[in-house]
């Protein structure tokens, strides 16, 4: 990531934290306006590392959507995400070492009692079977993945830390952003023909490793699914991860759009 795109992202984080402040003339809220924007950029980079413009546009759409649903929006969980994205994914460059384990286990069972819900214990466990299976870390991460079972199976035990969204609790927006997570999943991973034909890269320069990335948005696609059911979302969180989604999709539309006439005009 260059420091064009560093400014522009500052600049961009700058702007939403202004505005947000202003629409509502609430210091904080432009605060949670301008990180909920930085996230929705941050968070997108980790799932399509290969187009800059998915990341701007997701933010684009972010900012628009919480400039008008002024919900509260749940940053430390979406920072959280971000973590386990960056794990398992690479996109750092930097191999996965036992510290940053250790601290995405400790955030993820704070996170855990501190909103009484096992769910992330879940999503932590979804993430370290991945690492598992890409061969990364393998004795920390059973390690690791055992005190998570184990930590699971007190608070199902003790604790009354299931939930489930009431269907009349779930707006269009939180189905729109299951099917987009289920879409996602499913052309962005599975189809060959929504690779994209530029090489990935990570962010020391050297080439990504497309299975990481591959495993990042299976992760991404079932966290969403999983919190909108068994957790309550609020709209600016679900707003969130729409724009996440769709910000990728449409920038794969425009790439497409574009070769298409690249091809024309060669001919």
């Amino acid at each position: 990531m260059d420091d064009k795109t560093n400014i522009a992202i500052v600049l961009f984080t700058l702007a939403a934290f202004t505005l947000g402040w202003l629409f509502t003339e609430d210091f904080f809220i432009g605060l949670s306006t301008g990180g909920g924007v930085f996230l929705t950029w941050a968070v997108t980079r980790e799932i399509d590392p290969t187009h800059h413009s998915s990341a701007f546009i997701a933010a684009v759409f972010s900012l628009f959507h919480l400039l008008f649903y002024m919900e509260s929006i749940h940053l430390l969980m979406l920072a959280w995400i971000l973590t386990l994205l960056r794990a398992v994914n690479g996109i750092t460059g930097k191999k996965l070492t036992l510290v940053d384990i250790l601290e995405i286990f400790a955030l993820t069972v704070f996170l855990s009692f501190f909103n009484e819900n096992s769910l992330y214990l879940i999503v932590l466990g979804l993430a370290l079977t991945s690492l598992f299976v890409l061969q990364i870390k393998k004795e920390a991460v059973l390690i690791c993945g055992v005190i998570t079972f184990l930590l699971f199976i007190v608070q199902l035990t003790f604790f009354d830390y299931g939930s489930f969204m009431d269907i009349d609790q779930l707006t269009s927006f939180h189905l729109a952003a299951v099917a987009s997570a289920v879409l996602f999943a499913i052309f962005f991973s599975f189809s060959q023909s929504f690779q994209a034909k530029i090489e990935a890269k990570d962010d020391q320069g050297n080439k990504a490793d497309e299975k990481r990335i591959l495993y990042g948005r299976f992760l991404y696609s079932a966290t969403i699914v999983l919190f909108i059911f068994f957790a309550h979302q609020t709209t600016s969180n679900v707003l969130i991860h729409l724009s996440v989604l769709w910000g990728t999709f449409l920038s794969y539309i425009i790439f497409k759009i574009l070769d298409y006439f690249n091809k024309v005009s060669d001919h």
